[in-house]
């Protein structure tokens, strides 16, 4: 399936034109298409009658297409709403409150209540026409994507590589001894710490199976006990948590083994596929991070966010109500956290009923990659 056609970050009407006066010249500009609110008479309608529209936000994939936005026929209340396409039609007489369309066409007191939201089961890449029934007769238009919701260019580095290179930085100038949990490669997205942390660093590869670049093969759930108390100044993980059973028990192993002062940067998935089964446990927002690196356990915050925005799209038989706008409310990728140890936290600080040897055994079972 594909995620999304377009990338719809909804904003409100007039958080994209600060006053009437700069949306009206947009408008009047002509640049925004066909049919967006010029006044005048729409193709396919009587000569009497105008139009105006405007999309605020859309998705779409190869099941159909969601939009919301507004339409009216100025002087003309519009009774129902129909969307044409390839021979199909959705009709709705169900309008939306949009009182912010008062501050442009104040003449027009019913423009504030003909707002819309609707699921076209469409199929794709076919030209959809918007129709407005009113007592006065039909008037339409084809819909067109507006600038504004085209995709702006990728961005060159997430926000979580500030804190990422800080974390290495910091490393390089104390010479320090960075481990990393999961070291093995896995994957065609793995990049080498190693390298990166350069030649001034000692680099320990820990990972729960035996491969290159591993230097100590274990379970994270007992960190300190192999690798050992305060023995190392900086620990991180790229996507690892979300794969260990019980992650507070982690967090508070990854306490133990940092020296005072040393330094943790952790990234989890917050929005993300199944993936490497059977052991993907958990997802983790960076309220969540917050607690499991957080004071509680001994650490300071230095920098916490989420990245990589996503699109959640219900499945076909779940387009229905509410969740129809579901991915105009954007997920992200990751969440991460920059952390330093503050505090040292007793042996029961974290308690979890099972024991090492199972939680160990559990880990085992994920995928080795073995070639």
């Amino acid at each position: 399936m594909v995620k999304a056609v377009l990338r719809p970050f909804y904003r409100p009407l007039a958080d994209r034109w600060p006053t009437a006066t700069a949306r009206l010249r947009h408008l009047l500009s002509g640049t925004a298409g066909e049919g967006t609110g010029l006044g005048d008479p729409a193709p396919g309608g009587p000569a009497a009658l105008r139009m105006a529209s405007w999309i605020d936000a859309l998705w779409c994939d190869i099941h159909g297409v969601h939009v919301q936005g507004w339409a009216h026929a100025f002087e003309h209340p519009v009774r129902r709403i129909v969307f044409h396409c390839n021979g199909q039609r959705v009709e709705t007489d169900r309008f939306l409150s949009r009182p912010d369309l008062l501050n442009h066409y104040p003449e027009h007191t019913h423009v504030a209540d003909t707002g819309f939201s609707a699921y076209l089961p469409f199929p794709p890449f076919q030209p959809i026409r918007l129709e407005l029934v009113t007592d006065a007769g039909l008037v339409s238009e084809e819909l067109a994507v507006p600038g504004h919701l085209k995709a702006p260019p990728a961005e060159a580095a997430g926000p979580e590589q500030e804190p990422f290179e800080r974390f290495l930085t910091t490393m390089r100038e104390r010479r320090g001894t960075v481990l990393e949990i999961g070291a093995r490669k896995v994957g065609d997205m793995t990049q080498s710490t190693a390298a990166r942390l350069g030649p001034d660093c000692r680099f320990i590869g820990f990972d729960i199976h035996p491969a290159p670049g591993v230097d100590l093969v274990g379970d994270a759930h007992a960190l300190s006990r192999l690798a050992g108390r305060g023995s190392v100044d900086g620990i991180m993980s790229i996507a690892v948590l979300e794969h260990l059973q019980a992650p507070w028990v982690v967090a508070a192993e990854i306490n133990r083994t940092l020296r005072p002062g040393g330094l943790t940067f952790q990234v989890v998935p917050q929005t993300w596929p199944m993936h490497e089964l059977p052991n993907d446990f958990w997802r983790m927002s960076d309220e969540g991070l917050k607690v499991l690196f957080g004071p509680a356990l001994g650490f300071e915050i230095l920098a916490c966010g989420l990245a990589d925005p996503f699109t959640i799209v219900p499945g076909p038989d779940r387009r229905i109500g509410s969740w129809t706008t579901m991915p105009l409310s954007p997920g992200f990728g990751t969440a991460f956290i920059l952390a330093r140890k503050v505090a040292e936290i007793g042996d029961a600080a974290v308690v979890w009923p099972a024991a090492v040897g199972d939680l160990s055994e559990r880990s085992q079972a994920y995928p080795r990659h073995d070639a």
